[in-house]
């Protein structure tokens, strides 16, 4: 091969990967995450406002309280002690599914000594507001990384759960498997995984076994064939088409034991002709069952 050619192979496989990139890329749909106080003391406000500001120029993010993925939950909680003369504030920020999976929790905690107050007095306000402000710098800064990680973490989780989904669309549950097996139990969507695969495997072990009938079928072991088919879970794509095969090999038995039992008999030339037109309708209606099967597998859909 001459090497201008094989530099125009190279580039053309590499174009066709990153094609295939950035189309299972194109299918990610943004976390939409909603920044939500966790009181109602109003200091938490100041907090939400801070964080979605630094995530709104994030296109993996899509800012939302309308059907969110994610909460971030932004709690403070100011204590404060006048005969000790002190001040202590708490904040966390807390990121979170919808369906209470805990992502991550960072918090922040400050606590401020009024050594000038006198017995009984009010603490001073410029102290408290001082406390509060150290409090929710401190959760924006902390949380701003964690947060973004994670989304991150979930837009490759997300990836990788389309590429599996894509490749069972083409049956290829042997490559779609790999993929999902990676995936971590940290992530939130690890139970949408789980299901997954348990889903493909259900649908690998009914394509082999129908692929294992089909092959036993053609060499007229029908009862074997029947017996794979049986195993097919009632919850695959596959299971009409198991249903149907299996009608149509216990029909086959049917006419081969007729077929065996006329054959202990003489018969004549006109009874052999007749059997023979019977055989001939029999692989007719074999060959309808089977192009009705390959419709079937055609416009079946996987259960998502």
């Amino acid at each position: 091969m001459k090497l201008g050619n094989l530099i125009l192979l190279v580039l053309l496989l590499v174009s066709s990967l990153t094609l295939t990139c950035l189309s299972v890329s194109a299918q990610v749909p943004p976390v939409r995450i909603a920044v939500v106080p966790g009181g109602g003391s109003g200091m938490e406000q100041e907090v939400v406002d801070r964080i979605s500001s630094l995530l709104q120029d994030n296109s993996n993010i899509a800012l939302s309280t309308v059907n969110p993925d994610w909460y971030v939950v932004c709690n403070i909680i100011d204590r404060q002690d006048v005969a000790g003369a002190n001040v202590r504030v708490n904040g966390t920020v807390t990121i979170k599914s919808t369906d209470g999976h805990v992502i991550n929790t960072v918090s922040m905690q400050t606590n401020k000594q009024d050594f000038a107050l006198s017995p009984g007095t009010p603490l001073n306000k410029q102290l408290v507001e001082k406390a509060v402000a150290e409090v929710i710098d401190g959760l924006v800064v902390r949380a701003i990384t964690p947060i973004q990680q994670a989304v991150d973490l979930e837009m490759q989780v997300r990836e990788k759960i389309i590429q599996a989904l894509n490749l069972s669309d083409q049956d290829k549950y042997d490559e779609a498997l790999p993929i999902l097996m990676t995936i971590s139990p940290d992530t939130p969507n690890f139970r949408k995984v789980r299901s997954l695969i348990a889903e493909f495997q259900m649908e690998q072990q009914a394509l082999d076994l129908i692929k294992q009938a089909q092959s036993l079928g053609k060499r007229d072991k029908y009862s074997q064939a029947i017996s794979l088919l049986k195993d097919v879970d009632a919850k695959s794509k596959r299971y009409k088409i198991a249903k149907s095969l299996i009608a149509r090999y216990r029909s086959c038995l049917s006419s081969t034991a007729k077929i065996n039992k006329t054959k202990t008999f003489s018969i004549s030339d006109s009874e052999r002709k007749v059997l023979e037109a019977k055989k001939r309708a029999l692989d007719a209606e074999r060959r309808a069952i089977e192009a009705e099967e390959a419709s079937l597998k055609a416009k079946s859909k996987p259960v998502r």
